[in-house]
């Protein structure tokens, strides 16, 4: 599978699953926005990441290491922000935020699964 497709099959995983957290925001708000809130910070990191090995992958092997690195650790450096502001003025569930930044994951989990299946000899149709 091309890495476009790939990076596309997460992104729409990710964005069906915010489908029922907008669904229930009037009922558990707190919970609601927690799981959209932190998928999405998830997705922009998996993005971020997937751009910043793309680049890297033009260059020298000691240059994309340390490209690498950098991108890695401003993305993360990007989460951590995020998540401290989100705590402080949106104050939403800490569980389903956490769940939610877990959610890229959870979808890659659920790609490589189909993949797998749909190439075995038992689960052909």
């Amino acid at each position: 599978m091309e890495n476009k497709q790939y990076i596309k099959k997460i992104i729409i995983i990710i964005l069906l699953t915010n489908i029922p957290a907008i669904l229930i925001l009037p009922m558990f708000f707190k919970s609601g926005i927690g799981w959209i809130t932190g998928s999405l910070g998830s997705l922009v990191n998996f993005v971020w990441l997937a751009r910043n090995i793309k680049k890297s992958l033009s260059v020298s092997g000691s240059k994309a290491k340390v490209k690498a690195v950098k991108g890695s650790l401003l993305g993360y450096m990007f989460l951590a922000v995020y998540a401290v502001l989100l705590m402080t003025f949106v104050k939403p569930n800490i569980l389903t935020f956490g769940s939610g930044l877990l959610s890229v994951q959870i979808a890659i989990y659920v790609v490589e699964l189909s993949e797998h299946l749909k190439n075995n000899k038992y689960f052909r149709g």
